[in-house]
């Protein structure tokens, strides 16, 4: 069975041979285990391809080199860690009179697409080579907001039904169609979401607000995918409870969530009912667990989640502080 046999199997719970694999990694972890990494990674290949393309943060080296970065939106980045993504100190809106005017940098995008489309056509083409499961792009809304206007100044913002934020949303969701455009004429299996919803112990807005002004938009967006005839996976770190529901409704196929901040008790309620895109803990077992510590974890979500012949993907991230024996055992484990 094929990398992508494997993932579709998994994600309609038609019973895969095997779990799909798949990992994260952060430049921060090449940087500190260089070649030894790249061995691992050689001797266990994954079932999953993320392809980036222009405006993407993975296409863009400077959102992980030390120092300031103006992106594509006019918003000031700064980094301190090389290999790490930095934040935004000087967001575009930090008053709202910089809207009069302002253009999304759809134009941009457009041209950079163009410039690059056969690289990116090319990449993909590389894994279609390995028999892999393609995902293409990277959406985030909430997050974009955040970087357009900084974070303090949203949260009142969505407190105080902000007329002005709705204008700022308008301009994001154009753009995010355009861009929805250019990825869905490619030769690609999923596209997918990431925004950061939860804290440790909660969401970071009510379910009421996030159901008014997000998910209408996040369902906008969905339906075109979904009408493609392409699968939608969904990343958000945090306590996110609540919106697995919700995300089930909008038509979401995979989410990758922290299972270990919420509880595998909890989380597995939603078994058989969406595909959980991993993880194993990246803030406890990962970077501070034993090699058993990882299998364990694995172990305990097989038993949880994978529900009807499908629902769960293997997956982790590796930042700099996993050792590589806890990479090593991800693998074990998942095999």
């Amino acid at each position: 069975m094929t990398g992508k046999e494997r993932v579709l199997r998994t994600l309609e719970f038609r019973g895969p041979d095997r779990l799909p694999v798949d990992v994260w990694l952060l430049p921060a972890a090449r940087m500190q285990h260089g070649e030894a990494l790249e061995e691992i990674l050689r001797a266990n290949p994954t079932d999953i391809a993320q392809i980036t393309g222009p405006f993407d943060h993975g296409f863009t080296p400077a959102y992980y080199q030390v120092g300031t970065f103006t992106d594509p939106w006019g918003s000031v980045w700064r980094n301190l860690q090389a290999g790490v993504i930095g934040e935004v100190k000087q967001p575009v809106f930090a008053d709202y009179a910089a809207l009069d005017g302002y253009k999304a940098p759809t134009e941009e995008f457009l041209a950079q697409w163009v410039a690059n489309r056969e690289s990116v056509a090319q990449n993909i083409a590389r894994e279609r080579a390995n028999e892999k499961f393609v995902i293409g792009g990277w959406i985030s809304l909430f997050e974009r907001f955040q970087f357009l206007r900084g974070t303090e100044d949203l949260y009142c913002d969505l407190a105080m039904d902000e007329p002005d934020m709705y204008r700022m949303a308008d301009l994001v969701m154009g753009y995010m169609h355009i861009y929805l455009d250019a990825w869905l004429t490619m030769d690609i299996d999923a596209v997918a979401f990431g925004d950061d919803w939860g804290t440790q112990i909660s969401l970071l807005v009510s379910p009421e607000l996030w159901r008014r002004v997000f998910k209408p938009r996040y369902k906008e967006l969905i339906d075109k995918i979904k009408a493609a005839g392409k699968k939608v996976f969904f990343h958000s770190d945090g306590y996110i409870l609540a919106l697995y529901p919700e995300l089930i409704e909008l038509g979401v196929d995979a989410v990758n969530s922290q299972l270990w901040c919420m509880g595998l008790d909890k989380v597995s309620a939603y078994a058989g009912q969406i595909t959980f895109w991993g993880e194993i803990s990246r803030q406890t077992t990962l970077p501070n667990g034993t090699p058993q510590d990882v299998i364990d974890a694995a172990q305990a979500m097989k038993r949880a989640l994978f529900k009807n012949g499908g629902g769960l993907i293997g997956q982790c991230e590796l930042n700099r502080d996993v050792p590589l024996e806890n990479a090593k055992a991800f693998f074990e484990a998942w095999r």
